[in-house]
């Protein structure tokens, strides 16, 4: 394993790269469940049409991808603050902290979700898109599993591309 040194190194336009590259990472699980028929859930959908409802495909699939990558920097800004607090002294540690950080993550976006879409979305509220039920279970019985996993990958997709890049 390889000693890794994060201590006073902090990198804000590393962390939000990471981040961003991430968040791609995380689509293709999340695609790729949605795919072999895991999910109906189409986040990039769901995020363009909870912003503006009546766009075009297009518009609405931008938008949502925009939405995304954006939150992917922030929570990379995040995830390299989390690396540098706890301060790994391997890659195996990262990893493990890219593992942890994602699952509670993941955990927190699929309890949180189902309430910030059912009082927040105007195709949810209006019944144009179904209700994701709890733990977002109406768009799939793996759907919650998919969204953990899709987190985790996240975490450590991110931490490793942080980690080579300033560690």
């Amino acid at each position: 394993m390889l000693a890794i040194n994060l201590a006073g190194n902090f990198s804000a336009s590393d962390a939000i790269l990471a981040g961003i590259v991430g968040g791609l990472a995380m689509l293709v699980v999340m695609y790729g469940g949605r795919a072999m028929g895991m999910t109906s859930m189409d986040l990039l959908r769901t995020l363009g049409t909870m912003m503006v409802p009546k766009a075009s495909t297009g518009m609405t699939y931008g938008i949502g991808m925009m939405m995304h990558l954006m939150m992917g920097a922030g929570f990379g800004l995040l995830h390299a603050g989390v690396l540098h607090a706890v301060d790994p002294s391997s890659d195996g540690d990262a990893v493990v902290v890219g593992l942890v950080a994602g699952v509670v993550h993941g955990m927190v976006v699929a309890g949180m979700m189902p309430t910030m879409l059912t009082t927040m979305h105007p195709l949810v509220k209006s019944g144009q898109i179904y209700a994701p039920g709890p733990f977002m279970t109406g768009m799939g019985k793996m759907t919650p599993m998919g969204m953990i996993m899709a987190h985790v990958v996240f975490s450590i997709v991110a931490g490793a591309i942080y980690v080579a890049a300033v560690g």
